[in-house]
């Protein structure tokens, strides 16, 4: 087995699981969570804990339904680096919002795309942590 490949299908399940998240009919169940994040796994945007724990993480992914109408996190990664249980990812993520009172972006429906970068740290074979910076890509602000 290649080490450098060690997680690499894995995020590629993690990735493939957020892109449908978006299907009313599939928001995050516990069983989905635990699968991939730690019980003690935190999301961490910009320096801010956006979720931590299975609860937190749990409502986070809860929203994708009612917030957006597509989520698609594309592949193949711009980036992909593992060292050890570290692993670097830079992806484009394009989101698209639902039309409703209370949605993120109120107002702004239409189609935005992030580039983003990710450090994920696994830990027996799950995330226990996920600190990203997206970033508008050039020419879509």
């Amino acid at each position: 087995m290649n080490a450098t490949l060690r997680y690499r299908d894995f995020f590629h399940g993690v990735f493939t699981w957020i892109s449908g998240l978006s299907d009313a009919g599939n928001h995050g169940t516990l069983d989905e969570i635990h699968r991939f994040w730690a019980a003690d796994g935190r999301i961490i945007t910009c320096g801010q804990v956006k979720a931590a724990g299975i609860e937190e993480l749990r409502k986070h992914f809860g929203i994708y339904p009612r917030q957006y109408e597509e989520v698609e996190i594309r592949e193949p990664f711009h980036t992909y680096l593992e060292a050890g249980d570290e692993v670097v990812i830079e992806y484009d993520i394009l989101i698209r919002g639902r039309r409703h009172e209370g949605a993120a972006d109120e107002g702004d429906t239409g189609r935005r795309e992030f580039r983003v970068i990710a450090i994920f740290s696994v830990t027996d074979g799950r995330i226990s942590e996920m600190r990203q910076i997206p970033g508008v890509r050039a020419g879509d602000a």
